[in-house]
């Protein structure tokens, strides 16, 4: 799953849409649609929507690369603040 589309996810899990989601972060809702469908962001961008969901990304070693795949496709990548099980990778 692409982290966009991660994101967004969390987002409506807590009650939030994608729109909401863009202006907490500071864009718009059609820049944020524009990116999702593209699939291509900056990494302040990522950075600022998973700081509203109060997430981190967190970057692995190269010789990890494996198990940061399989946990962005599990939906894990991302780790909650205080809960250094989840998405350690």
């Amino acid at each position: 799953m692409q982290l966009i589309k991660q994101l967004v996810a969390v987002a409506r899990t807590r009650g939030l849409s994608q729109a909401r989601l863009a202006e907490m972060a500071g864009m718009t809702a059609v820049g944020l649609s524009k990116a999702k469908r593209r699939g291509d962001i900056r990494a302040s961008t990522l950075e600022a929507l998973a700081a509203q969901l109060d997430l981190e990304l967190a970057l692995v070693p190269r010789r990890a690369r494996e198990k940061a795949t399989a946990a962005i496709k599990s939906g894990t990548f991302f780790r909650l603040p205080g809960n250094g099980d989840q998405g350690d990778t």
